[in-house]
C-alpha cells in the first residue's frame, strides 16, 4: 500500500555550495512539476526565494535564520499552513515538497519537526536528505565549519558540487573524506547543469547500512562510525523502544543511526534515526548478508548506553 502523505526532500549545504542553483534547475524537470519549496533564509531579507522558482510558483520563505528549537515554531506553522491550504484548495495541487535549508542550519531539528509534530508527521513523510557540498572548497569547510561536518554526516545522499571548477584529484579526496565521515550516504559527483531529477529523489531508500561499513574516524573530524550487533528475533516494537531510548539518553550526539533486524515475525525491517529521534521502523524486502541484525552509527562522541543496542533479547525486555 503506497504512503498518502506528501514526501518531502530535506536539501542542506554550506553557504555558497549550490543548493539554491541546483533547486532551480530540478525544479524545471518534470519530475518535480508541482513541487512546493519551502526556503529558510538567514536573515530579514528573502534573497534565495527571489532565486528559486517552481514550476507553479509555490515557494514559501522562512525569513528566522538557522532553524534550531527556539525557532521551529514558524517552520510547523508553515508546513500546517501549507497543508491546510492544499486541502482546502487555496493552493495549487503539490505532490512534492522540498525544504531548503539555511547554509548553517544543522538539519536535525528539522528532521525532528516532521517526525514528532502530529499534524506535520500525518500529512508530509521524510523521503530523504541530500546534502550539497561545495567541491571546491568543501574540504576547508569541514575543517572550519562545524554545520559543514553535521550536514555531510546526517545525509542519506551528498552531492559534490562544481566538480566542473575543481581538480579532479581534489574531488576525489574530497569524496574519500565524506566517506570516512558518512559511510551509509550515497556520493555523487556533480555539476549544477546536469544534476538530473534522481538527484533529489528517494534518496532515503538510496541509503541504508551496507556491508563493509568501517569504524573510522575522519582525519579532522570528531565524526566517529561505529558497527552494533543486535540481538535479533525481537517484535519491532522491542526494537523500536531499543532505539528510542539510545538515542534519548545520548543526548543529541548520534547524527544518524540505521539499522536492519530480523524480528520476531520473520520480517527484515530497518531502523533509522537522527540526534535524539527515531524513525518509525520500515519493512524491506532484503539487505546485504552481514548486515541482517547489525546497527551502524555515526556519532560526535564515543557512543554510551550501547548495552541498550546490544543486550540479549530476555535482558531488554
Amino acid at each position: 500500500m503506497s504512503d498518502p502523505r506528501i514526501p518531502v526532500t530535506l536539501v542542506t549545504g554550506f553557504l555558497g555550495a549550490g543548493k539554491s542553483t541546483l533547486l532551480n534547475r530540478l525544479l524545471r524537470d518534470p519530475a518535480f512539476r508541482g513541487a512546493a519549496v519551502l526556503v529558510n533564509e538567514f536573515g530579514a531579507v528573502g534573497i534565495d526565494a527571489a532565486l528559486v522558482r517552481g514550476v507553479d510558483e509555490m515557494v514559501v520563505t522562512l525569513a528566522t535564520g538557522c532553524i534550531c528549537c527556539a525557532m521551529r515554531g514558524e517552520m510547523i506553522t508553515a508546513l500546517r499552513d501549507l497543508h491546510f491550504r492544499r486541502v482546502k484548495g487555496e493552493v495549487p495541487e503539490f505532490g512534492r515538497l522540498v525544504i531548503e535549508t539555511t547554509g548553517v542550519a544543522d538539519p536535525g531539528p528539522i528532521v525532528a519537526t516532521l517526525l514528532r509534530d502530529p499534524v506535520v508527521a500525518a500529512a508530509y513523510r521524510l523521503d530523504g536528505i541530500v546534502a550539497v557540498i561545495d567541491g571546491e572548497h568543501g574540504d576547508a569547510q569541514l575543517d572550519a565549519r562545524p554545520e559543514t561536518l553535521a550536514q555531510a554526516a546526517i545525509a542519506d545522499r551528498l552531492l559534490i558540487s562544481k566538480v566542473d571548477r575543481a581538480e579532479p584529484a581534489a574531488v576525489e579526496a574530497l569524496a574519500a573524506r565524506l566517506a570516512a565521515i558518512n559511510p551509509l550516504a550515497e556520493i555523487r559527483p556533480m555539476t549544477l547543469g546536469e544534476a538530473p531529477a534522481e538527484t533529489l529523489l528517494d534518496a532515503f531508500a538510496a541509503s541504508r547500512p551496507r556491508a563493509a561499513v568501517p569504524e573510522a574516524k575522519g582525519h579532522a573530524e570528531t565524526v566517529l562510525t561505529r558497527n552494533v550487533f543486535l540481538p535479533g528475533g525481537e517484535s519491532v516494537a522491542a526494537v523500536e523502544r531499543r532505539i528510542a531510548l539510545f538515542l534519548a539518553l545520548s543526548g543529541g550526539r548520534i547524527l544518524r543511526l540505521k539499522a536492519i533486524a530480523r524480528c520476531d515475525d520473520g520480517g527484515l525491517w530497518a531502523f533509522h534515526g537522527v540526534r535524539h529521534v527515531a524513525y518509525p521502523a520500515v519493512e524491506i524486502e532484503d539487505c546485504p548478508g552481514d548486515m541482517e541484525n547489525r546497527a551502524v552509527l555515526i556519532a560526535e562522541a564515543e557512543p554510551e548506553c550501547l548495552e541498550l543496542l546490544t543486550a540479549p533479547a530476555s535482558a531488554s525486555a
